[in-house]
């Protein structure tokens, strides 16, 4: 795959496939080259938003073919372009279904037939026998139709209303159909939730394997911010597309999450009774190994490495407690303000060149009073808790404090540094850093307190010995810089936050971050968390000689994955031993001593 950025494609056909669908086709060989049955593509409307979309179709020739319903603000717009239209694409993302046996049912509801069409058209391909059961309220609303005809497809259609075909759902037809004796070695399904909720009821009953394509809010498309999550997976990484086994251990067809994070029930305009009703699958208790070459204190708390993620890597506790699994030993929250944030339309996150990114996204959360859900998920994992935080006055800080000191936390962190939007002015500050990180000490005393900066002041040492005056425990550095890409062609901003700025992070921070280390090790009597272009192991041993004391890992997990935490870790170790330390904290601060 290309960098992951949007590039500007014109729309080469437009065709209404029914009253509330059209489809676009675009040229890109890239994209249909790479393309698996049940991926999709982030579209980009410029200036508007930018979206997930399965893809319909995509033969060897580079046409790709998307099928867009007008149910947002984005979509509409994008149903008023016309033929000539520019629009960005980038991709495609995720895991795709994978075509199992000799006969295949695949189950479609309304425009989830879009990456069922492309999936049929591959098992064909394979000469397979497909049988397709598509369901809609109207027989105006059933979509490609002829298509799965023309691939000699055995179709079967439900409408609710009886306008065509079998009266009733779709999920009834299927389960005639079994009754009557239709055997498959496999049921692909795409459609809504609880739709495919029942289908997997009805196949796990029949003892028949199925994969589901499941659909969340989507921001950055690569893994990075977790607000497609799903029990801990991330549905542009790990999904879209799940086999019903995995979907078992998983809040599927009970609730969702809003742009912020926030948990809703599945169904629209449900009032939610009890708490119960959003809670997660509980996942087994996890007690990481010993380790104790690697084992760290840091004011009172006892680490079993010294590796974390970085903040705003997920906002769920389920996927924070996978990053423990995998390997980090601590995990930091994403940052959690007084009041539910949607965050900035997309694109959100952006790749400028390979492990270097801008994103913007916002600040999204469901609030600290919403926060309590994920943090007991997370503590199914025993590694120590970070809650980081934010507010921009006193007031608001104190506020969000008062709530977060009544979760079980081992850390908090301020984040005084969110460079693109309305709170980077406190870190600008510093007579408000001083007062907020005094109140806050007050309320959460006796845990430690760290506070996060960004190189984007001109005296980052300055602003942490501030902080510790003002009674921070840790200082973390270091956060994102500024940055504002803008797309050429249109000159206009790539990223949707209305001022066009975001956060570079990955490999452009490393040298800098390095040495923002160093100098604050020089002058402070606290430690310091590395953060900042964290890639290899050498990356950490540097940070450590610099005066680190825990290394907290971001961009990584785009490029790396989950497993940057493993391979970090096992390579620590050999270092150590081939240098005869007996534990990582003979290296911190080694650089000074020379």
């Amino acid at each position: 795959m290309s960098l992951n950025i949007p590039t500007l494609h014109k729309i080469e056909a437009i065709k209404k496939e029914s009253p509330n669908v059209k489809s676009f086709t675009f040229h890109s060989k890239l994209i249909a080259k790479e393309s698996k049955p049940g991926q999709f593509v982030m579209v980009w409307d410029p200036g508007i938003d930018e979206i997930p979309i399965s893809i319909a179709r995509a033969p060897p020739g580079g046409a790709v073919e998307l099928a867009i319903a007008d149910v947002g603000d984005c979509s509409h717009s994008l149903h008023q372009k016309r033929v000539g239209d520019l629009i960005g694409l980038r991709g495609p993302y995720g895991a795709g279904f994978s075509l199992n046996g000799e006969r295949i049912c695949m189950v479609a509801g309304g425009y989830g037939a879009a990456p069922l069409r492309f999936a049929a058209t591959r098992a064909k391909e394979s000469g397979k026998h497909v049988m397709v059961l598509e369901g809609a309220q109207s027989s105006a609303e059933l979509l490609y139709v002829q298509e799965f005809l023309d691939l000699s497809c055995d179709l079967r259609v439900a409408t609710e209303d009886g306008s065509r075909g079998y009266k009733g759902l779709v999920t009834d037809l299927l389960e005639e159909l079994l009754v009557s004796g239709e055997q498959f070695q496999q049921v692909l399904t795409c459609g809504p939730e609880l739709m495919m909720e029942r289908v997997c009821n009805i196949t796990r009953r029949n003892k028949i394997p199925t994969q589901v394509s499941v659909e969340r809010i989507i921001k950055c498309s690569c893994g990075a911010c977790g607000s497609c999550d799903l029990g801990g997976y991330r549905i542009c990484k790990d999904g879209p597309v799940f086999t019903a086994e995995e979907l078992d251990r998983t809040e599927f067809g009970r609730w969702t999450r809003a742009k912020s994070g926030q948990r809703i029930p599945v169904i629209p305009n449900v009032i939610v009774g009890e708490e119960g009703e959003l809670l997660s699958t509980p996942p087994p208790h996890f007690t990481p190994e010993y380790e104790p070459l690697l084992k760290t204190e840091v004011c009172g708390i006892d680490f079993p490495n010294p590796l974390a993620n970085a903040a705003g890597f997920g906002v769920s506790g389920m996927l924070l407690y996978r990053y423990a699994v995998a390997g980090a030993g601590a995990v930091v929250t994403k940052s959690i303000g007084l009041y539910e944030r949607e965050g900035y339309p997309n694109p959100t996150f952006i790749e400028l060149s390979p492990r270097s990114y801008v994103n913007a996204m916002g600040l999204p959360n469901p609030g600290i009073k919403n926060y309590g859900l994920e943090i007991e998920d997370a503590k199914y994992a025993h590694v120590p808790l970070v809650l980081s935080i934010f507010g921009n006055s006193v007031e608001e800080c104190s506020a969000v404090a008062k709530i977060a000191r009544t979760y079980p936390v081992d850390i908090f962190e301020f984040d005084a540094s969110c460079p693109h939007t309305e709170f980077t002015a406190v870190e600008n500050d510093p007579k408000l850093l001083s007062g907020i990180i005094k109140v806050i000490k007050e309320i959460v005393y006796p845990k430690p307190l760290a506070m996060k900066i960004s190189p984007n002041i001109g005296a980052p040492v300055g602003l942490a010995l501030g902080a510790q005056r003002a009674g921070a425990d840790v200082i973390t550095a270091i956060n994102t810089v500024l940055a504002r890409p803008v797309d050429k062609t249109l000159d206009i901003p790539l990223l949707g936050n209305p001022t066009g700025y975001g956060g570079k992070s990955g490999k452009d921070l490393t040298v800098g971050g390095k040495e923002i280390v160093f100098a604050l090790y020089k002058e402070l009597k606290i430690p310091v968390i590395a953060v900042g272009g964290i890639f290899t192991v050498q990356d950490v041993i540097d940070y450590a000689k610099n005066g680190a004391s825990l290394f907290q890992v971001g961009s990584a997990l785009v490029t790396e994955g989950l497993e940057i935490f493993s391979r970090l870790k096992k390579e620590l170790k050999e270092y150590l031993r081939a240098h005869g330390y007996k534990n990582i904290g003979e290296l911190v601060g080694g650089a000074h001593r020379r």
